[in-house]
């Protein structure tokens, strides 16, 4: 079972490592999204219940918010304890300005007070601040020392180096206490985390209005009335009612009644679309015309838009090379900061310097230090980029797509569906229209998608047939008032050894495919279908040649067609005939000739080729196994979303890389600067909070971002 628990007090990286690291020991996979503070737990019910998993958050130190009401009180616990340190903080603050030589300010003799300070610091260390001791607790315990550690060494140094100094002088007015630097620090770091939330939450907007989009609650039949229960509550199988005018809450099958459901959030199409009794329904799609009931064919948690969220939630894990290096620099760099400070306080002590001139910068140097903007210079682009994505009609699935799509210089595409609409139709009749009815009343006796269009064209009545047979390779056959007919092809026509008084040779030549109705051994009609190419392939095509990215055309469909439809859209290449398995095997050959490929397909056939490929580009009208396969999924049918998709990619992957930037460049100048007595240990408290600020408002920076080429659906 896969679920997802907000935990409102995760901070940064290694948080997540401590979270990880305690349930790998208990052989459950939990992964955690730092962006929006949130684990996503997969376990066996069987095995484990939520309250297990609640608990084992509780023992290491996070507090679990299942609904929006724990939400709520958790948020008001943190401005609480915000409220707290800044009541007791700002005397302590006030205290800065004597200590800074600035006698013009005066200052009351009670806040200079050694055991006055002593005790305000000790309210703000150990209520607001005791957040920061049980994380750095499960950090020593699992080896993942971070931000709240620094927070810890450089808060309790200065506190018991205050301590000491109090007692060892007994002067109760002197300026070289730390006091209001320990309380400082903690209010700072909790500003920051205060803004650095609000800031994330922005950056998961796109995830939050998705989990919005659910129903809360099915009217469900029991007994033949209908009861209101919990989303959670519906069970497979379940009949549920909904009115007009209503969310549709649950994926399943319409029973009784018709309608019209706006599908646009899920399928991006503009028209409602009708359903009627075995039509299925997408839950949260609005049923917007007729009472329906709809029986239930997936639980909540395996939906339609379960599977998009957990697809969105997943796209925030990936890791690319550049932040997997981060997260190697970030587990050393707690000890190398610790490290740094004590060769600071022991070269300031041996500089002949006093123990409180060494002692300030040796804890600025830790204070100044902050490992979770390398952590966060990743996850917060990629959620940001990833909410985007979706609302334009893209969905990052994961792999190494960020880091790849800036060399992708070939696109192989699939032709049917993907190219095409997909959907073939008559676009020329030839012969007696009375004829047609023959036509239709033979096909409808079958389900292939050339049948569906011919069935599409004809709307009269249909005659009796008898004797109906599918003649594998050639066409239809069947008996309709003792008169033999048959429906196939040009072959069909030859085993028949009938002659055909049309000329169907420019039609093929056209790449579409020919159709003949033949009645007692003469043909009686010539029809012609066609699969229609997608508006805007061939611009499409043309920008990718102009950018140097080389086209590809892989298809089962025969030679003639598929040049003819290359032809039409500037397709130079093209790999035509082609069984399903033999797609992945030409995508290897193009690899193989040095090009960095994507694939783009929609069938069960295109799935070996989307897991070939460098990059695997799936289109939403396609099947679940080719979605499963790709990195990324087309939710629309425009495929300039495929140019959207990398150019979005390629915007991300430079503002992770400003993220690094930002956040290297922090560490590599404030540590020496605090380092050289430069910043005292509160402005570098300030300092710390600033640095993971910067790089969540560039990750936000990327909604600036202008889709060139997406149409308007």
């Amino acid at each position: 079972m896969r679920k997802t628990i907000k935990v409102n007090n995760i901070t940064c990286v290694q948080c997540a490592k401590t979270i990880e690291s305690h349930f790998s020991k208990l052989n459950i996979e939990a992964k955690v999204l730092v962006t929006s503070k949130k684990v996503i737990f997969n376990y066996n019910e069987k095995d484990l219940t939520l309250d297990d998993i609640t608990d084992n958050l509780l023992k290491i130190g996070y507090y679990p918010t299942i609904d929006n009401e724990q939400q709520i009180k958790a948020k008001r616990k943190d401005f609480i304890d915000l409220m707290i340190a800044i009541v007791f903080s700002l005397p302590l603050l006030y205290t800065m300005f004597n200590h800074l030589g600035m006698s013009f300010i005066p200052v009351p003799d009670l806040f200079m007070n050694a055991f006055f300070q002593w005790a305000l610091a000790s309210i703000v260390l150990f209520i607001p601040g005791r957040r920061f001791f049980i994380q750095t607790f499960n950090q020593i315990k699992y080896k993942n020392l971070g931000m709240d550690a620094l927070v810890v060494i450089g808060t309790v140094s200065a506190y018991i180096y205050s301590i000491v100094e109090t007692f060892r002088t007994m002067n109760m007015h002197h300026n070289t206490l730390y006091f209001e630097t320990t309380a400082v620090i903690i209010l700072m770091v909790l500003i920051g985390n205060f803004f650095e939330n609000r800031v994330k939450e922005k950056t998961s907007d796109a995830l939050q209005q998705l989990v919005s989009l659910g129903a809360k609650e099915a009217k469900v039949k029991v007994n033949g009335t209908f009861i209101s229960k919990k989303i959670d509550d519906v069970k497979v199988d379940d009949v549920v009612l909904v009115l007009a005018n209503e969310k549709i809450p649950v994926d399943g099958i319409v029973v009784k009644g018709k309608t019209y459901v706006d599908e646009a959030m899920i399928t991006g199409e503009s028209m409602p679309a009708s359903k009627e009794v075995g039509s299925k329904v997408i839950g949260s799609t609005m049923n917007i015309y007729e009472t329906i009931e709809v029986k239930v064919t997936e639980d909540a948690s395996n939906s339609v838009l379960a599977k998009i969220i957990e697809t969105v939630e997943n796209t925030a894990l990936i890791k690319p090379k550049a932040q997997r290096i981060a997260d190697k620099i970030a587990s050393i760099f707690v000890p190398a900061v610790v490290g740094i400070s004590l060769i600071v306080f022991v070269i300031y002590l041996l500089t002949n310097h006093s123990l409180t001139e060494s002692f300030s910068p040796a804890i600025a140097v830790l204070v100044i230090s902050c490992p979770c903007a390398l952590g966060l210079a990743t996850p917060t682009s990629i959620s940001v980029a990833s909410g985007m994505a979706f609302k334009q009609g893209i969905m990052y699935k994961g792999g190494e797509f960020f880091e790849i799509a800036n060399k992708i210089n070939a696109i192989a595409f699939d032709k049917t569906g993907t190219l095409t609409k997909g959907k073939p139709e008559l676009i020329d009749f030839i012969g007696d229209k009375e004829t047609l009815q023959l036509t239709a009343s033979i096909e409808a006796h079958s389900n292939h998608p050339i049948a569906d269009a011919i069935k599409f064209a004809y709307d009269g009545t249909l005659l009796e047939v008898t004797d109906f047979e599918v003649l594998v390779g050639l066409g239809l056959k069947g008996k309709i008032n003792q008169d033999a007919i048959y429906v196939g092809s040009k072959k069909l026509a030859n085993e028949l050894k009938v002659e055909i008084p049309y000329d169907g040779e420019k039609y093929l030549n056209e790449g579409k495919t020919v159709f003949y109705t033949i009645k007692n051994n003469e043909v009686i009609n010539m029809i012609t279908i066609a699969d229609e190419i997608k508006d805007g392939v061939k611009e499409l095509i043309q920008t990718l040649k102009s950018r140097g990215i080389k086209p590809f055309m892989i298809t089962g469909d025969e030679e003639k067609t598929a040049r003819y439809i290359a032809q039409l859209v500037g397709i130079d290449d093209v790999y035509a005939s082609v069984l399903p398995q033999e797609k992945a095997q030409i995508v290897e050959t193009i690899q193989n000739e040095g090009y960095v490929c994507a694939f783009v397909g929609d069938g069960i056939n295109d799935a070996p080729a989307l897991k070939m490929a460098d990059v695997g580009i799936a289109v939403s009208n396609g099947s679940d196994i080719a979605i499963n396969s790709s990195d990324v999924t087309l939710m629309h049918q425009d495929l300039s979303l495929v140019l959207d998709a990398i150019d979005l990619s390629l915007a991300t992957l430079k503002n992770i890389y400003v993220n690094f930037f930002w956040a290297f460049i922090y560490n590599i100048c404030m540590i020496p600067l605090a380092a050289l007595g430069f910043l005292n240990p509160s402005l570098a408290g300030i300092g710390m909070g600033f640095s993971s600020i910067m790089v969540v408002l560039n990750a936000l920076s990327l909604k600036l971002f202008k889709f060139k080429t997406t149409k308007e659906s």
